[in-house]
C-alpha cells in the first residue's frame, strides 16, 4: 500500500463521470492494474496528453487497498504512440496488440518479458506498417511468453515426435499437432504440406514477409501466388481456430485489422 513509482503502457481509457478517466495500465513491476486519474477529462494541464492509450510513461499512483483500483497521482511520458496515427493498419495492429495483453494477463501479475515485447511491438509501429508475417512472428512470441504456444513438435495425443514432412493435421481441441496415426481417431483439420513448419519458423525467426511477391511484367502485374495465399489462408484458421477454442478468446480490434491485412 502507499505510493508506488513504476513504467506503464497505457491499454487502454475511457471517462468516467464528467472529469475523470479509467486506465487499464501494463506496468513492469506489477503487471495490469486499473487505475483512475482525477480531473483528466476536465483539465489539459493535468496530465497534458500523458494518459493516452499505446503511451509508454513512468507514473507514480497511490494503492489504497491491495489490488483495488489505483490512482494515479503523477506521469511523465517515456515514449509516445505518436507516428501511428499516420495509417489505420498500424493503429488497429497496436490496438490488437494491446488487447492481446489485457485479455490474456490476469491482474497483478508481473510478466517483464510481455512488457518489453509490447513496449518493442509498439515502438516498431512508430515507424513501419506490419505484414502479416510480422504480426504472425509477434502473435506467437507473445504466445509463447504467455505459456499458451500450441504444441508444433510432439503430437498432442500420443507425445510422438513428428518429421516436419508429417505436420498436417492440428487440433485446435488438443491445442496442436497430431501424427498421423493419431489423427484417425482425434477430432482435427488437415493443411497443406509445409505450412505448420514455415509457420513454426516465422514465430522462431521472421525477418520477411509471408508475402512473395512477384512481378512478371512490370509494377502493374505484381501478383500474390496461389501458394502463398493457401498459406496465409490456413495459417490464419489454424490461428484463429485455435485462440478461440483453446483460449476462449474473442478479440474486437482483430476484426478491423483482419480487413486490413
Amino acid at each position: 500500500m502507499g505510493l508506488h513509482k513504476d513504467e506503464a503502457i497505457i491499454l487502454s481509457k475511457r471517462a468516467y463521470g464528467e472529469s475523470d478517466k479509467i486506465l487499464r495500465l501494463f506496468t513492469l513491476l506489477s503487471g495490469k492494474i486499473s487505475a483512475i486519474a482525477k480531473g483528466a477529462g476536465k483539465s489539459q494541464k493535468r496530465f497534458m496528453n500523458t494518459l493516452e492509450p499505446f503511451n509508454h510513461i513512468r507514473v507514480e499512483y497511490f494503492e489504497k487497498q491491495a489490488r483495488g483500483m489505483v490512482r494515479i497521482d503523477n506521469a511523465d511520458i517515456i515514449d509516445t504512440g505518436s507516428g501511428m496515427e499516420t495509417s489505420l493498419k498500424k493503429v488497429s495492429t497496436a490496438a490488437f496488440f494491446v488487447e492481446f495483453t489485457d485479455r490474456l494477463t490476469k491482474e497483478r501479475e508481473r510478466n517483464t518479458d510481455l512488457f518489453y515485447n509490447l513496449k518493442d511491438i509498439l515502438g516498431k509501429l512508430k515507424h513501419s506498417e506490419f505484414s502479416y508475417a510480422d504480426i504472425l512472428h509477434h502473435e506467437l512470441k507473445m504466445l509463447e511468453i504467455l505459456g499458451y504456444i500450441p504444441n508444433f513438435i510432439g503430437c498432442v495425443y500420443c507425445g510422438k515426435v513428428i518429421p516436419d514432412e508429417h505436420k498436417i493435421h492440428f487440433s485446435s481441441e488438443r491445442g496442436g499437432v497430431l501424427c498421423p496415426a493419431c489423427s484417425r481417431a482425434i477430432p482435427h483439420r488437415t493443411y497443406s504440406g509445409g505450412t505448420i513448419p514455415r509457420l513454426v519458423s516465422i514465430g522462431n525467426n521472421h525477418n520477411g514477409s509471408v508475402f512473395e511477391v512477384h512481378d512478371s511484367k512490370g509494377p502493374s502485374d505484381a501478383y500474390i501466388p496461389e501458394e502463398t495465399k493457401r498459406f496465409e489462408k490456413e495459417v490464419r484458421e489454424i490461428m484463429e481456430s485455435f485462440i478461440s477454442f483453446h483460449l476462449d478468446v474473442e478479440f474486437k480490434s482483430y476484426k478491423i485489422l483482419k480487413s486490413l491485412i
